[in-house]
């Protein structure tokens, strides 16, 4: 539960993040030649779209921020605690009863 509810505030502090470096690398509109006011835009560059659209910088930190976390954890070299646990009773088991053989009915039997 405390892993969720971290996880999910980590991810609610990316969306202010992303907002304010949603505009990082996008230009502005060029303003139309012959203008000397420049209030009149080029209508065809605010419908293409000039340069990057927004939001892309963030879009490069969020796959930065997925490709750092698999290759974390795909080279994490920790020890499976639960792995352990069921070998070390299987080994009891083994030692207590003899080695057990699957079946062909599919439950272990105990070989004398």
């Amino acid at each position: 539960v405390i892993l969720q509810l971290s996880c999910n505030m980590l991810s609610a502090l990316f969306i202010p993040l992303f907002q304010a470096v949603k505009n990082v690398g996008v230009t502005a509109a060029v303003t139309g030649a012959g203008e000397e006011d420049g209030a009149y835009d080029d209508a065809a560059a605010l419908v293409v779209g000039e340069g990057r659209p927004p939001y892309t910088f963030s879009f490069f930190l969020l796959i930065l921020l997925c490709a750092a976390s698999a290759v974390y954890f795909a080279t994490f070299d920790g020890t499976y605690l639960r792995l352990e646990a069921e070998m070390a009773k299987k080994r009891e088991e083994e030692d207590e009863h003899g080695p057990l053989i699957p079946s062909p009915l599919g439950t272990a039997v105990n070989v004398p």
